[in-house]
């Protein structure tokens, strides 16, 4: 009887994946924050309006920076020379309460924390100048800005029928402490 050759298996060597990590945290942007200054009013206006917000205008906003209880910030990249504002802040201290009038962020830099970290240091900055409080008023249709907010930390405190124009819609106001 003849046995059967067996071959040793020889295993092919496997090694192992390696792959490189993946961050599925918020990706790094090159930005910083600057006080919001008379040269940059037209970029801020602009930016407003590209956002769908209403805005005080260039001149409203020469006259809040005279105002030592508005907190006024700017969001500013290197990478964009020819209009390097990727978002705005705009606020003022009322006693012991920040009315936030505008958080804006452009489109193609949302959802990278930029609009969080503005809010952030906002808070920050009016907790300095007194504020315990803060207070906006959001569109009941706007869901996303619902959505941000609330991860914020605000809560819904009242509703004011009919509030804005253009298109008509009903104002949530939102609060928080800061």
């Amino acid at each position: 009887m003849i046995e059967p050759m067996i071959e040793p298996m020889i295993e092919p060597m496997i090694e192992p994946m390696i792959e490189p990590m993946i961050e599925m945290d918020t990706p790094r942007v090159d930005f910083g924050f600057a006080p919001m200054t008379a040269d940059l009013l037209h970029s801020v206006v602009a930016l407003e309006e590209a956002c769908g917000l209403n805005s005080r205008g260039p001149e409203g906003y020469q006259k809040m920076l005279s105002n030592q209880k508005s907190v006024l910030l700017v969001a500013l990249t290197p990478t964009s020379p020819f209009n390097p504002i990727i978002g705005l802040f705009s606020g003022e201290v009322v006693v012991d309460e920040l009315q936030i009038d505008n958080l804006a962020v452009a489109e193609r830099w949302r959802r990278l924390g930029i609009g969080g970290a503005l809010l952030k240091s906002a808070l920050s900055q009016a907790y300095g100048l007194g504020a315990r409080v803060a207070t906006l008023e959001v569109r009941s249709t706007n869901a996303t800005a619902r959505m941000f907010y609330e991860k914020e930390g605000f809560t819904p405190v009242g509703l004011r029928r009919r509030y804005y124009a253009d298109p008509p819609d009903d104002a949530l106001l939102l609060s928080r402490e800061i």
